[in-house]
């Protein structure tokens, strides 16, 4: 059932007190199902809002009777700022018909709640024609508390993976699941120690999906990670913000409004503690306790649609050359990443808590989002990725662990992200244009790279002489013969392959609409 609120906003008044029909139906009653207050406000048009960019930005909904109709989608945020400084305005969207490939929304417009205006509320246009009749519409590619308990039942019989719950969530009783990751024939006494958390914010899930990334690469039967898991624990927390997850909410809910932020090191001295504050402090004493002392720890954030960094963080000023040090091999391995700077408030780095417990690590947070910049692209605007893309952040920073503890890195398959089509229907013959970036640890050239179009494999060329020390655009112009045109991506290095997506799904292609 829609729920009818009332509508506020200079550009929604024309329809204020009507009641349109529409056979568009809506559902938020699922995991990680959540939607701000909403109104159809035509057959066509949704309209969501006024909402906090803070608090409600989180959307993922099943949208029903939508097959080759165009929908828009209106998000009319809470701004008082100048337009120009909107931070996140970037943000995108995603469209998945199976639950596994998913289309980015290519139509998108931000605008001036009151046209011309230099400061105030913004709103965010999506604009998109369905294939099915039912689609999830959502903020980015869900990493749920469900998708952990399936992961951790996986590899619950896997020798080299220890899974432990430090105890409970404050409002949905949901363990808060650590992964002990380790060549376990070995003992763990004189082997380094990394510590890696994911979602602090549950908004974040670039976060879950980079670490994701990690246990894949060092569960995996390469030689440099079979290595790691000889010389490394890994403790790994996918997420943080378990009750923040499974309610759908931006914020980690400190309470049922859900009106605050927090972090581990800004409450690590509040008395009485917040509830998973608390777990946390626990698990670390007993760390302690059991003779663990931490060398890196690495927290995995995402604004999903900003700019992605690492920020070096805490550590004792006889470990800053370590510091700088992982610092040039994880640039090097992910080179559209930025180095950012101090944090303005507090005047301390988010680790700093850690570091008085473990005092002798070295600390740092990462930004794994959803886009090349644009100023790295040389492109207008920034280049939309998937978080397919994220996994293989997730394997080069593992490589980069890697590297920094000595181990050599070897053989390695290209990489290649940022795929898509330009088009997201269209009429028969229409011109249609398809693009990956390709990218080479170890800067090889590619002996091929192909797009596959309903089974049916084209070469990519590139348009100027490649720089392979960063990713390269690779492009197929076509026109499109198909009703529907699903597609994946490959590409060689010319001694690894590999196939964007993995699995045996694809990716969702333009379509004609009759």
């Amino acid at each position: 059932m829609d729920r009818k609120n009332g509508l506020t906003g200079i550009l929604f008044l024309v329809f204020a007190g009507c009641n349109l029909f529409s056979d568009i139906t809506i559902d938020t009653a699922f995991e990680n199902g959540h939607l701000g207050k909403y109104t159809i406000i035509q057959p066509d048009t949704i309209y969501v809002g006024p909402i906090s960019g803070h608090r409600d930005s989180w959307f993922s909904f099943k949208i029903k009777g939508v097959k080759n109709k165009k929908i828009n989608i209106l998000f009319e945020m809470i701004y008082k700022g100048p337009i120009s400084s909107i931070w996140g305005a970037e943000n995108a969207a995603m469209v998945t018909y199976d639950g596994k490939g998913f289309e980015i929304v290519k139509d998108i417009a931000l605008t001036s709640k009151v046209p011309g205006a230099a400061s105030g509320n913004y709103v965010q246009k999506f604009t998109h024609v369905f294939r099915e009749d039912e689609a999830l519409f959502s903020y980015c590619a869900p990493w749920s508390n469900t998708k952990m308990a399936e992961l951790a039942e996986k590899l619950n019989s896997d020798r080299r993976v220890q899974i432990e719950s430090i105890g409970a969530s404050g409002f949905k009783k949901l363990p808060l699941t650590c992964f002990k990751i380790t060549d376990g024939n070995l003992p763990d006494k004189t082997k380094k120690k990394l510590f890696l958390t994911g979602r602090e914010d549950a908004y974040e899930a670039g976060g879950s999906w980079a670490v994701e990334g990690v246990i894949r690469f060092l569960l995996s039967k390469d030689p440099a990670a079979e290595e790691m898991l000889k010389k490394i624990v890994f403790y790994i927390f996918p997420i943080f913000s378990v009750d923040g997850v499974a309610v759908g909410s931006t914020n980690y809910p400190l309470d049922p409004e859900n009106n605050n932020f927090v972090y581990v090191t800004a409450a690590w001295d509040k008395e009485p503690p917040y509830h998973e504050v608390k777990l946390m402090r626990d698990f670390w004493s007993k760390m302690k306790q059991e003779g663990v002392e931490f060398d890196v720890g690495f927290k995995f954030h995402s604004c999903c649609y900003a700019q992605n960094h690492f920020r070096p963080e805490d550590c004792a000023k006889e470990n800053k050359s370590k510091e700088r040090e992982l610092l040039g091999i994880l640039k090097h391995n992910i080179p559209w990443r930025e180095e950012a700077g101090p944090l303005e408030a507090p005047k301390k780095y988010m680790n700093c808590s850690f570091l008085k417990v473990f005092p002798n690590a070295i600390t740092f947070s990462s930004h794994n989002d959803f886009i090349f910049a644009g100023q790295y692209t040389g492109t207008e605007k920034n280049v939309y990725r998937r978080h397919e893309d994220i996994l293989q952040d997730g394997e080069l920073i593992a490589r980069a662990y890697a590297e920094f503890f000595g181990i050599e890195a070897r053989e390695t398959a290209p990489y290649l992200m940022a795929g898509d089509v330009d088009v997201n229907n269209g009429k028969k013959g229409a011109p249609v244009s398809y693009s990956v970036y390709y990218y080479d640890l170890n800067g090889l050239p590619p002996a091929g790279i192909k797009v596959v179009i309903n089974g049916k494999a084209f070469k990519m060329d590139c348009a100027r002489e490649p720089d392979y020390k960063r990713p390269v655009k690779y492009t197929l112009q076509t026109t499109l013969e198909e009703p529907r045109n699903d597609y994946y991506f490959t590409a060689s290095n010319g001694k690894k392959e590999r196939k964007i997506p993995e699995g045996d799904y694809f990716l969702p292609g333009p379509f004609i609409l009759n």
